[in-house]
């Protein structure tokens, strides 16, 4: 229901409630002021691009956003309930729940541990049945995954890799992306210095670890075993939206400032319109429509790409729906291969009068049939 919730509402509405949340109750920020830096997050391309997809991503980055408010607030009981829905939602979370229990445990006070772990414990033995179904299905975590590993060029872009969520082996072509990097790290690294010399809030450490931390290690880590996607990483995005405002907000210079965040707002505006007309995807919608006005009663689909297959199910329900010209064994893990029946596999065309809609992975399709 949550899903579906957040697929019928941009993704913006969600997240931009407890990123204000947070700049009013916990850095105290005016009302106008509060509103004014929602940009951050409404022009954020990563965020406006996953807000329209029936994916766990939006879901993933209001979570994140509101497990860090509840820690933020204190209120524990709403950070452990938030868990546990974090949990059952993506499994990059538990990376997320692991940073702040090992942040609470560093940076505070014994007595604060039992209010933090007790309620947290008690709700995520709720966990323990999707464990169990895992040590049963055995999953193949070990199997090869299509994410390329790290380079370490590409840590001088991590700032703006997390910020918009760019994938440089993806078709767009943004050619200011180090120029976002560059004045990302230089406002980071002000607002840094400033706050560990003059404010020493704990809070801004908590910012740090989610926005830079924890992409950071995720980072290091696909050295070895490649899991770094700034898809996956959604909820730092937002972590480097508040961090970039709370940075904003060290510099005492209004001109400067005002420049500065003129600046960042006019390059995610300036990369969000470029993803608009660049990273587009095939029209299944329309395509599976087509097919189904044009469709006989014994006419089936082919699928020359496992990828459409679950789309095609989903807008053709009572229409048989078939992976062409791939064995099984080919197909790919990640795709959702265990709700792929070994039957919905196919090398050959059925016989005429029936006919196959062969749709390929550019939203056409062919209509053919053996003789």
């Amino acid at each position: 229901m949550m899903q579906f919730l957040f697929t019928k509402t941009p993704l913006a509405y969600f997240v931009a409630v407890v990123v204000y949340l947070i700049m009013k109750d916990i850095y105290k920020y005016t009302t106008k002021k509060s509103l004014f830096y929602l940009l951050f997050f409404i022009l954020n391309p990563l965020l406006h691009y996953y807000a329209f997809e029936a994916r766990m991503y939006s879901m993933m980055a209001f979570l994140a956003t509101l497990l860090f408010y509840a820690m933020m607030k204190k209120s524990y009981k709403l950070y452990a309930y938030t868990a546990i829905a974090a949990l059952y939602t993506h499994y990059f979370l538990i990376v997320v729940i692991a940073f702040q229990v090992v942040f609470i445990l560093i940076a505070t006070h014994k007595r604060e541990w039992k209010h933090f772990i007790v309620p947290l414990f008690k709700t995520t033995l709720w966990y323990i049945p999707w464990v169990v179904v895992l040590l049963f299905a055995r999953p193949p975590v070990g199997s090869s995954f299509w994410i390329v590993p790290s380079n370490w060029k590409d840590v001088l872009l991590l700032p703006a890799v997390i910020l918009t969520g760019f994938e440089k082996d993806t078709w767009m072509i943004v050619p200011f992306i180090s120029s976002i990097s560059l004045i990302v790290s230089a406002i980071i690294l002000f607002g840094s210095i400033h706050h560990v010399v003059y404010q020493k809030k704990i809070h801004f450490f908590l910012l740090l670890g989610l926005a830079l931390g924890i992409p950071f290690v995720i980072f290091l880590l696909s050295f070895f075993k490649p899991v770094f996607l700034p898809r996956y990483l959604i909820f730092a995005s937002v972590g480097m939206g508040l961090l970039l405002i709370v940075c904003l907000e060290s510099i005492k210079n209004k001109y400067v400032r005002a420049a500065l965040l003129t600046t960042v707002v006019s390059l995610l505006l300036s990369y969000s319109s470029i993803q608009v007309f660049m990273r587009t995807k095939a029209p299944v919608k329309k395509t599976f429509t087509t097919i189904k006005n044009e469709m006989g009663p014994r006419d089936v689909v082919y699928v020359t790409h496992e990828y459409d297959f679950h789309p095609a199910e989903y807008y053709l329900p009572n229409t048989k729906v078939y992976i062409y010209k791939k064995t099984y064994e080919e197909l790919p893990w990640f795709v959702g291969k265990v709700l792929i029946d070994k039957q919905a596999v196919k090398q050959f065309l059925p016989v005429y009068p029936d006919r196959a809609f062969v749709v390929n992975n550019d939203g056409s399709y062919v209509i053919q049939s053996m003789q």
